[in-house]
Formats: structure tokens, sequence, C-alpha cells
């Protein structure tokens, strides 16, 4: 790949104090790579003056110019994170600061390459834009977690965790790589992120890669991590929420055995067995990782009202032996205008909605047949639409309106016979919490289009500046219509219009198709962040 030639002027601001000594540098700038191996697409600007400074970071270059700011806040002499840089690029560095009135500039030659992407397509995924409506998508860049998937899951899975930023053209502009498989993520109002892993642990990181915080299930199967606060929680799977305090919402699990529990969710006859048989469990705890609230699936449902998947072996393969997968939740949200808790129940096909004062729950949505009796008055009846199944990621718009992924897998609970065809897609519901009704006012399916399949994961977005719908296909089945050999993922922004129209579209998928042995890539939710890096980004 040729080296492109790009310029970038560093500037510096508000000066706070009251001094005559003119401003000057005490140690003159210089920018190296980032010594986090982790996040090796970035670098880091130091330098000292003799008075306090804002920066400003400019990026020019022949595909695209970007602006760095950093306040008087952010000290130089410890170094500024440079991020935003496409790999295998040469940039060419001038600074420039200022403070109270005061310029000054650094003239002398500085040049900083930044490293090419990992050439081997096991290593790293493809990102291809094949639609795009210039002016009418959301700005900002979109962080994603891509998940390797082949023939050796286990191999591939083992020690093996990322998470991308990619800018509006397809580009690769920041990643980071973890030694476990990453779930949920979420951008925090302080620019870190917090991820969960496979092995059980919540980690905040800040763009450089180091870990700030980090928390694990102190009774999980594995040894306890190096580093860490330990919570007193058999798991952490799937999703965190964090709240303003600084505290977390946080799904994890117990197990019990159960008499004369179901041994196939085909054959209703087929004998039974003392089964040990997991259920979820909401957690919230604090920075020192001290519950201080819990709830219990167990509590509060029925467990012999299973799902599809539930002898799929998913906790075999995380470390608990022959223990069944009941309830299987993915996702937690919380609401501080009723102080409730969402929670949405893949295999049961049902999302509840939790007082987190009495702990009661105050609604379930989903499709309703085999409620225990005291639970059929909490049902939601949907006026107008149809259910959807083993759904994956609800979110709430400011308004109330629900989000969901709908996979449409089988489209049936047990024992009934399930639907071959799958047709996943998103979904926008109004909730009536008065009189327990609901009704579907948008879906994400365009009349005449080929559905596609997403046999697990996904997530669905609500775009505040265009409003916009950021739409993740999270596992999507191998297709000779697309051309690929693999499972691979796509994730789509469409408006918020009936019919809807696709602005945005990007795949996910192994860079070298034409090999049958390919490694798949799946990812498992995708959010759209205008706040992503401190500037404004443009492309020429």
């Amino acid at each position: 790949m040729n080296k492109i030639v790009c310029c970038i002027i560093l500037a510096g601001g508000i000066f706070s104090g009251c001094s005559q000594e003119k401003l000057q540098f005490i140690s003159a700038p210089e920018i190296t790579g980032n010594p986090n191996e982790s996040v090796v697409l970035a670098g880091i600007l130091k330098f000292q003056t003799n008075k306090s400074v804002a920066a400003k970071i400019l990026l020019d270059c022949e595909d695209h110019s970007l602006t760095l700011s950093y306040d008087s806040t952010h000290n130089p002499s410890s170094g500024l994170p440079v991020i935003g840089m496409r790999p295998g690029r040469s940039y060419r560095v001038k600074l420039l600061l200022q403070s109270a009135g005061e310029k000054l500039n650094y003239r002398k030659k500085m040049i900083f390459t930044t490293p090419e992407l990992p050439s081997d397509p096991i290593e790293f995924p493809g990102f291809k834009v094949t639609t795009i409506e210039k002016g009418q998508t959301e700005p900002g860049v979109t962080l994603l977690n891509p998940r390797r998937r082949g023939l050796d899951q286990a191999r591939l899975n083992i020690n093996f965790g990322m998470l991308v930023a990619i800018d509006e053209m397809g580009e690769v502009i920041w990643y980071y790589r973890t030694n476990s498989r990453i779930s949920d993520f979420n951008f925090l109002s302080n620019g870190h992120i917090a991820y969960m892993t496979q092995d059980f642990r919540l980690v905040e990181i800040d763009l450089l890669g180091n870990v700030i915080n980090s928390w694990y299930a102190a009774d999980r199967p594995s040894d306890p991590p190096q580093e860490g606060t330990p919570v007193k929680a058999l798991t952490f799977h799937h999703d965190a929420y964090p709240l303003e305090n600084g505290n977390y919402i946080i799904l994890s699990s117990e197990y019990k055995a159960i008499d004369n529990y179901y041994t196939s969710e085909t054959e209703e006859s087929a004998p039974r067995k003392t089964q040990n048989v997991m259920g979820d469990v909401i957690y919230e705890f604090n920075a020192e990782g001290e519950i201080i609230w819990e709830w219990h699936a167990f509590d509060h449902l029925d467990p012999m009202r299973i799902g599809y998947e539930t002898f799929s072996g998913y906790w075999n393969r995380r470390g608990f032996r022959d223990i069944i997968d009941w309830s299987h939740a993915n996702t937690v949200l919380y609401d501080p205008d009723d102080n409730t808790i969402m929670v949405n129940f893949r295999y049961l096909s049902s999302i509840l909605k939790i007082d987190r004062n009495t702990r009661e729950i105050k609604w379930i949505f989903g499709e309703p047949t085999c409620y225990a009796d005291n639970l059929r008055s909490k049902l939601i009846d949907l006026d107008k639409g149809d259910w959807f199944w083993h759904q994956h990621s609800p979110s709430m718009s400011p308004d109330g309106t629900l989000f969901i992924f709908n996979n449409d897998n089988y489209k049936a609970r047990p024992f009934d016979a399930i639907t071959e065809t799958t047709q996943s897609y998103a979904a926008a519901y109004n909730i009536n919490d008065e009189d327990l009704s609901a009704e579907l006012i948008w879906t994400s399916r365009i009349p005449g289009e080929t559905g596609l399949a997403s046999f697990a994961m996904g997530d669905v977005d609500w775009l505040e500046i265009t409003n916009n719908i950021l739409v993740s296909y999270g596992a999507l089945r191998p297709s000779k219509e697309f051309g690929y050999v693999r499972s691979w993922s796509m994730i789509r922004e469409y408006t918020y219009t009936s019919p809807a129209r696709v602005v945005w579209e990007m795949h996910i998928a192994s860079r070298d198709e034409e090999d049958g042995q390919s490694v798949g890539w799946t990812i498992f939710s995708a959010e759209r962040l205008d706040n992503f890096i401190r500037s404004d980004q443009n492309h020429e």
C-alpha cells in the first residue's frame, strides 16, 4: 500500500492565571506510538510549557481531515492521545499553542507513521460500505465488536476479543485487542469504554487501551484474574448498564437442581430427569464490588416454561458442565423516570419491566402462552403486529418508544413445530403502561426485499440527530446472494419512515472469502458515536 502523506497541526489555547513571562516550551513536542500494544493505531503527543494550555490537533490528509481538541484540564507533559488516524499513513506534525492571546508555533518537522492493519484474515475482518447517502446519515463513527466464527469455534474464540471504530467510508480509525471475547460495551460519559467479556469480567478502558477499572464474578469457574475487584456472583454475562452514580446493573446467573425436568425441546413425551437449570440474576453493584440490589428470575418466573435452544449447551461452553440454559437474558436497561429495570429474555421470547423498589414485575411483553396464572394479568396485549421471537438488545428512545431486534428464530415454543423461514428485522412499539397494550409502529422490513436471517445477536438504536435507526444484523448465515461462504454481519442505517429506506450499509466479513476455510465474522452490537473522537471530522 502506498503511504499517504498527511499534515497534523496541533494548537493550544486557553491560559489560566496571570504571568508576565512569554509562553514558551520547557520541553519540545514529540509524538510517539502508543506503548500499550492493545491499541496500536494511536499516537501520544508530549510537550511541556511554562503555562497551562489547551491543545488542538488538526490532521489534514488526501482522503480525510480531522480536528482534535483538548482543553487545559489535560496535561500535555503526560501525553495527549492522538486518536482517529487511518492505518498505513505517514503524518507530518506541527504545533501551535495559545495562552491568553499569546501564540507559539513549533515549526520543526515531525513525522508519525501509523501501522498497517493485520494482514492475516483470521486476525482482522474486512469492512465494506455498500450504500451511503451523503448528508442523510447520522454523523460520527461506528463502534462494534467483531467476533470470529468458523470450523474450530474453541480455537477461534479463545483469547480473542476486539473493538473497532469505523468511519463513514468504512475505514478503520481505531481498534483494541484483548484476551477474551467481548459482548456488550458502553461508551461512557468520561470518554472511556466499559465492556463485558466471556470470562465473566467487566472492564473499563481509556482509548489508549489502559485499564481504568475492572470487576469480575468471584465465583466464576476459572481462576481469579490478575487484577480487578471481585463481585460475589457466579457469572457476568451479556450486558451491563452503567448508572450515573458510578454503579452498574449487570446480568448474572445461578443454577438449581429441578426434578422431573425436560430432556428435549422437540419431544414433549421424552423421559424427564433431575436437571441443573441456569436462571438469570440481575445485580446492582458499586465501585467497591458491593452488591446493593438484586433480582432472581427463579423467584418470579416458572422454569418449566422453556424455549428453543434450552439444550444448546450454552453454559457447557462456558465452564458449567451439564447445566441447562433456561431464561437466557441478553439485555438489561434502567429507566430513571419511573425507577424501573427492563430485562430481555431471548429464549422466553419476552421482555419484562420490573419495579426497582418492590422487585415486582410490572408487565411482560412477548408471546403470551403458558405463563403461570399469577402472571397472566401482567401480559401486554399486542394490538397490531406479529410477535417477536428470540429477540435481542431492546432499547428505548427518549419518547418511550421500544425498539427490538427481532431475530425471528423458530417462531414457536416447545413443543410446537418450528418455522424454517427466518426474516430478522428491527421493530418499534408504543407501549401503554396503563392498559398494558402495545402497537407495532415501525419495522425495517422493505417491501420486496429478500429477508435476512440473523441466527443470533443483533442490535437496534434510535439516532438522535437524524431520527434514523441503526440496526446490526449480528450473525448472518452464509449467503450465495451476497457471496459469503462463512457467517458474516451487516450494519444498516434506516430512515425512520414507512417504508424504511437504507441510507448506509456496511458488511463485516472475511477478507478472504474465496477460501472455503476462511473465518466468519459476527458482531454482538454496534453504536454510532459523534463524540468518540474529541474532534470535528470531515471527509474530502
